[in-house]
């Protein structure tokens, strides 16, 4: 997959920019709060049809503004082409997003369609950070990869929603009847979810484990593992998962009517991340959380490209500011080994007499303005 060109208007602060991206790698470079993280961002939308780096669609419409527009041309590696359009108006509080002047009625159904990975600074809770980061991280991957699990992880949060709002009405007092019908489906789409994650993760370790070597070139002995709320081991098939959600919804039932909340299934799961046997969180250097959150994104990468059967977009930003000059151009080298790859930066430095060309891309970043090298020559 590539992106060929991106129109942004009244997005962030680019108020009408319009890039003509390499098939390569595409730098942007320029001083901090330019707008070159929010290129990256508008990106994400064409991808995911939402920001990585926002939480609403209204924060990244430009200030004064009543709507903003992405819109693009991607081109899938058997070569066909898809016009993408995402567009939000403040006034009717409505996103839409088209394909080739198709609107999509369900924004579910393009995750995936142009699969993308996403390396920020904001991933560092990956590792650093709480069990709800990290179930994202595999949360985002599987759904790339899966539509049934989209769809699954869409009901299953619909689910929690309503079993809360009794729990909350309840106020401590017994529910059993009201609730009852929402705990058959919290089993059915929670031992799905969990069985889903349990087989993703004994599939990507070997992914973290030849990218981590690739990249550190050490003895470093990388290792996910997952923790669920209920017993469950690798080969657990969905029905004993499902019965081992009945009972621990027995056990904790006096404490979900203490606390209204849904204490059992796949959204207080956690995910231990370990180096040589140490958990990471605990004992791994600064350097060691990054290299190792680098590694996890390319194995993401190469899972995506295997089981989506398309090259995903890669998206770097600010990746090499709290790197070494060493293990920087290690990274650079195997990024752009991987596919169409869109880097932010302050520097050029590591990309020393780097040749740019219609594959290899440089825009000059500033005020939400962008200059391509090549181009304006």
């Amino acid at each position: 997959m590539k992106i060929s060109n991106a129109h942004l208007r009244s997005f962030r602060n680019h108020n009408e920019t319009t890039f003509e991206f390499g098939s390569q790698i595409n730098v942007l470079l320029g001083e901090n709060g330019q707008g070159k993280t929010n290129a990256l961002e508008a990106l994400s939308f064409l991808c995911l049809t939402k920001s990585f780096y926002a939480s609403a669609d209204t924060t990244v419409m430009q200030q004064q503004k009543k709507f903003f527009e992405i819109k693009s041309t991607l081109e899938s590696d058997e070569g066909k082409e898809f016009q993408v359009r995402v567009t939000y108006d403040d006034m009717k509080k409505e996103k839409k997003f088209t394909i080739n002047g198709a609107e999509v009625e369900k924004f579910s159904t393009v995750i995936g369609m142009f699969p993308v990975v996403i390396l920020s600074p904001e991933n560092n809770s990956i590792t650093f950070g709480s069990p709800a980061d990290r179930r994202k991280f595999i949360d985002m991957v599987i759904s790339q990869s899966s539509k049934s699990y989209v769809e699954d992880s869409i009901e299953y949060r619909r689910i929690v929603r309503q079993r809360n709002a009794i729990l909350s009405v309840a106020k401590g007092k017994d529910c059993s009847n009201e609730i009852s019908p929402w705990n058959e489906m919290l089993v059915k789409y929670g031992s799905r979810i969990i069985c889903k994650r349990i087989n993703f993760l004994t599939e990507f370790e070997p992914y973290i484990a030849q990218t981590y070597l690739d990249i550190v070139a050490e003895r470093e002995t990388p290792k996910i593992e997952y923790l669920p709320t209920v017993s469950a081991q690798k080969n657990s098939t969905v029905e004993e998962i499902a019965a081992a959600m009945e009972i621990k919804l027995i056990k904790k039932k006096n404490d979900e009517l203490r606390f209204q909340t849904t204490l059992v299934g796949p959204h207080r799961d956690d995910i231990f991340f370990s180096l040589n046997g140490l958990s990471l969180k605990q004992f791994a250097s600064q350097g060691q959380h990054k290299t190792f959150l680098i590694a996890l994104k390319v194995a993401e990468f190469f899972f995506l490209k295997e089981r989506c059967s398309e090259t995903p977009i890669f998206l770097l930003d600010d990746v090499f500011s709290e790197l070494d000059e060493h293990r920087s151009k290690k990274i650079l080298l195997l990024a752009e080994s991987l596919g169409q790859i869109f880097i932010t930066t302050t520097s050029e430095k590591i990309f020393g007499g780097a040749e740019w060309n219609s594959e290899r891309r440089k825009f000059f970043i500033k005020n939400g303005e962008a200059v391509n090298e090549l181009l304006a020559a």
